[in-house]
């Protein structure tokens, strides 16, 4: 894919950048596809205690998460679980289940980063139209799949 030499630098401080109500979490677009060219996005995403997310599959890109506070349980593959902690890495290359749940009382905050961008598109699509989505379409077209929820 030849890159467009017309992106350009910016910078956001703390609590810039767009933020919105998704998929049960408090999302913060920091890097969009427009703004990238494609390259990447970049959320950072408050988690309340307990939060989870299905077992799921993305096709299209990977995923690259950061955990800034708190402690998740990560989910990989057939029958991998993990428990980390702020400072704690975790990459997840297309085509692999995969999900996580909050552990402990307190809530958690991460920097979550896809490559190539575009699920940007699902989360603004998903935030601005919730109440009345179903998560398993939604998905399905920006090719990620459902698989069910997560281990106990």
């Amino acid at each position: 894919m030849m890159r467009s030499l017309q992106t350009q630098p910016y910078m956001l401080d703390n609590e810039e950048g767009q933020f919105l109500q998704a998929l049960g979490a408090l999302v913060a677009i920091k890097a969009t596809s427009e703004q990238t060219d494609g390259v990447f996005n970049l959320f950072e995403v408050s988690c309340p205690p307990a939060y989870a997310t299905p077992v799921h599959i993305h096709y299209t890109e990977d995923v690259v998460i950061y955990i800034l506070e708190g402690t998740l349980r990560f989910f990989w593959g057939s029958e991998k679980k993990r428990d980390a902690g702020a400072g704690s890495f975790f990459y997840q290359p297309r085509g692999t289940p995969h999900g996580f749940r909050v552990e402990g009382a307190a809530p958690a905050r991460i920097l979550y980063m896809t490559l190539p961008a575009g699920f940007d598109r699902f989360i603004l699509e998903h935030g601005l139209t919730a109440p009345k989505s179903e998560p398993e379409k939604d998905a399905a077209r920006y090719k990620i799949e459902i698989l069910g929820s997560l281990p106990e």
